[in-house]
């Protein structure tokens, strides 16, 4: 498969002819943009265009600063590679597959070497490990965990460095850091490379006298090297499984290269220079069982079918790939899982996020970032009068949850008239604004609550009430707002015989309103949320819509609007938010899911139709 396959099919950007900084930029900037909606989100205007970037700008620096790590100015002087042992020529070094071949170690140990532009930083060997079951074509490699240690060592501001690996044929090809742990690190290159990995189920036969051959190869000029060594007998709180070279050689091109036995059998991989503090230096390695066992615990041969609920392996760590340092940060400070292996890289999208806007746009009197894209539908607005449209966008706010700095929740509500006379202004809205992120029957009493009106007026919130069993929750203003029009929606307007309803949400980023049209439906049959007083509308809203209100075409209030992931909005009509408002009911607790936010990405997930188990060479 070409790059320019695989580009088109959605995988990795490897667009010929632009600088290997300028695709990740790329990749980073389709991102971000994904993050405001559905749609892309390119201003057009100049002016626009800088004020929507500097407000991009702003938003990733406050992240970085409070999710980030500090970097260096720099990287570190360049790496000098030293060889050892020596040179080993193809077909000179090899090790049984069967009892009547044997394959040369050659043709699969390669070189991984980390750079910042065209200067070395580090240099080691890798092995090859078994495809897995991705629909994308991957190779992948194992190697030392101390690849990890130099990338975030030599980590710096332009945040642009790059994982080369040297394959046996003498060409490189670019690789990409993902999962690892204290011992091991996993890189992954694009396609099925030539070369063949090895077999993870093989057990090795224990080597007599501690016999041993360590194996790496050299980055820039790419020869193969062996030396001998043997088993270093531990002493007291020294690691174990050490092994000291013959010729005393040390070099970190041996690092991540297989360690071969007495019959040349891969027993393990070096892993690291020991420094005893006397006058001999020795190797950590891991052997070939527990290596197995490691691998197979990262979850990457066998991946899920999706990645929802995706989390890493316990004890497993995943490396921010260059040039995502911003991009991550933002979705800490937004609460959301961070993506798996290769998923920023290869371009995939994270689903059932806040940002994602769906219906009719429209902005505020004064909107700066020119006009925002398209949405989903067209002559939404139009179907109501201007005075109707003009109270909409003065009574419905956008809410958001935080614990501390960090994002909880975030939605639509809608300022109603409440208390005696209808004087006190409060806040409507979903009770899914203050659940517990981890037992959603319990309310947080943490977290913060933020209120924004666009232009510019924002204010805390208080909560007042709240009721699970209809997932209702009311929140006073911590301050007033000027030029609102609170809903009066215990006033029963006139009836309307039309079963046409528009769904009304705000974007939670920018404020903009959004607005989907559809009929009320009859019955509740297909709804996901367990509560029998729901009904159901035709509109199309996305999770921002969450607590926005149901309206008819006069502009009265019909309900309040959820989000299940069905296709078809579900809301609690007037009469039963009025009912629970009035007083307080003892009910049976019901169930009131949100789908969550997880990362998608069809060339990266399990391929079911790929079945049998995928082992490398089997050795003796």
């Amino acid at each position: 498969m070409t790059a320019k396959t695989t580009r088109n099919k959605g995988g990795t950007d490897y667009t010929r002819g632009v600088s290997r900084e300028q695709r990740a930029i790329n990749r980073r900037n389709r991102l971000e943009s994904s993050l405001l909606s559905s749609q892309s989100y390119l201003p057009s205007d100049h002016a626009a265009y800088k004020a929507y970037h500097n407000f991009e700008d702003n938003l990733s620096a406050i992240a970085v600063q409070r999710f980030g790590e500090p970097f260096r100015e720099g990287s570190i002087v360049a790496f000098e590679e030293k060889s050892f042992g020596g040179i080993i020529k193809p077909g000179q070094l090899t090790y049984p597959v069967s009892t009547d071949y044997a394959e040369d170690v050659s043709s699969w140990v390669v070189a991984i070497a980390l750079f910042d532009g065209d200067k070395m930083l580090f240099a080691c060997s890798g092995i090859p490990i078994p495809h897995g079951r991705t629909r994308q074509r991957l190779t992948r490699f194992v190697t030392s965990a101390h690849l990890v240690t130099q990338f975030n060592q030599n980590r710096n501001k332009d945040d642009k460095l790059r994982v080369a690996v040297r394959l046996p044929d003498n060409t490189a090809t670019d690789g990409f850091l993902g999962l690892y742990d204290k011992d091991i690190a996993v890189v992954t290159c694009l396609d099925f490379l030539e070369v063949c990995p090895i077999d993870l189920d093989h057990k090795a036969k224990p080597f007599p006298g501690g016999c041993l051959k360590a194996a790496g190869r050299a980055f820039n000029s790419g020869s193969l090297m062996a030396m001998r060594g043997s088993l270093y007998q531990k002493r007291p709180l020294e690691p174990r499984n050490t092994w000291v070279s013959d010729s005393q050689d040390i070099s970190k091109a041996v690092l991540g290269g297989p360690l071969l036995g007495w019959d040349n059998n891969i027993v393990g991989m070096s892993l690291d220079i020991y420094d005893s503090g006397d006058a001999n230096l020795r190797y950590t390695f891991l052997p070939m069982d527990i290596l197995c066992k490691c691998l197979k615990h990262f979850q990457i041969l066998n991946p899920k079918k999706d990645f929802r609920g995706y989390a890493l392996p316990r004890d497993v760590l995943s490396v921010v790939p260059s040039g995502f340092m911003q991009t991550i940060c933002r979705l800490k400070s937004h609460g959301y899982p961070i993506p798996p292996p290769l998923v920023l890289e290869f371009n995939g999208r994270l689903l059932n996020h806040f940002e994602e806007c769906f219906g009719e746009l429209l902005p505020w009197k004064g909107f700066p970032y020119g006009d925002p894209p398209g949405g989903s539908e067209k002559c939404v607005w139009n179907q109501l009068p201007k005075e109707v449209v003009t109270d909409v966008s003065r009574r419905v706010v956008s809410l958001a949850s935080f614990n501390g700095y960090v994002r909880s929740f975030a939605c639509t509500s809608l300022l109603i008239k409440l208390g005696s006379n209808a004087k006190q202004t409060v806040i409507l809205t979903s009770a899914s604004l203050v659940r517990d992120c981890c037992n959603e029957d319990i309310i947080d009493d943490s977290l913060t609550i933020e209120v924004f009106l666009p232009p510019n007026q924002r204010a805390g919130g208080t909560l007042e009430f709240y009721n699970l069993d209809y997932n209702i929750a009311i929140v006073s203003l911590k301050k007033n707002f000027n030029a609102i029009c609170p809903d009066d929606i215990f006033t029963e307007s006139a009836k309307n015989s039309s079963k046409k309803v528009i769904a009304i949400g705000r974007d939670a980023k920018f404020g903009i309103l959004m607005a989907a049209s559809g009929e009320m439906k009859c019955g509740n049959r297909g709804c996901k949320l367990d509560c029998k007083d729901v009904q159901l509308s035709t509109c199309k809203i996305k999770k921002a819509g969450i607590g926005g209100p149901l309206i008819n075409l006069n502009g009265s209030f019909v309900g309040m609007n959820f989000y299940d992931g069905s296709g078809v909005t579900p809301f609690l009509p007037r009469h039963k938010i009025v009912k629970v408002l009035s007083q307080v009911n003892s009910l049976p607790s019901e169930w009131w899911p949100v789908p969550k936010p997880y990362w998608y990405h069809s060339e990266l997930q399990a391929n079911v139709h790929a079945l049998g188990k995928h082992i490398g060479r089997r050795l003796n």
